[in-house]
């Protein structure tokens, strides 16, 4: 074993000695650890601790329009901060699909553009808002061309 590999660094001794010190005359230390993490599942509680904030006003859910066989939907979405989109689907079925999303920085009104419905066919759509607090949903409309 040469010499260099018995260096110790200052911060190895700095380490030991706090460590040593603390053990000979008993000194017990303990610490916490917090972490802000939104929890969408809280009921407004954040992600702990006196988390304060809740879900978005609930959206309205607008008209449509057709234009040259392309619907669009409009909605309306309240708040700051807030996500916004379309869930829609067949009449019946839920809501199995989603328009792209859209950034809301203070109250506004949204617009959706459903991909891949056919003439003939009965939709459902809804507005839907979100924020680190969870989420809310607009009245279900419905749609055809």
């Amino acid at each position: 074993m040469t010499d260099e590999d018995k260096h110790t660094s200052r911060r190895d001794v700095l380490e030991l000695t706090g460590v040593g010190i603390g053990a000979a005359i008993g000194i017990s230390m303990t610490g916490t650890v917090a972490a802000r993490v939104p929890c969408t599942g809280c009921d407004g509680g954040g992600g702990g601790g006196s988390g304060s904030g809740s879900p978005p006003p609930t959206p309205q859910t607008g008209p449509y329009t057709v234009d040259n066989g392309e619907v669009e939907l409009t909605g309306w979405a309240y708040g700051t901060d807030v996500e916004a989109w379309f869930e829609w689907g067949p009449e019946g079925d839920g809501f199995p699909y989603d328009t792209e999303l859209r950034l809301i920085d203070d109250n506004a009104s949204f617009t959706g553009h459903p991909v891949g419905e056919e003439s003939g066919i009965t939709y459902e759509y809804r507005a839907v808002a979100y924020n680190d607090y969870g989420r809310t949903e607009g009245a279900t409309r419905t749609f055809s061309f």
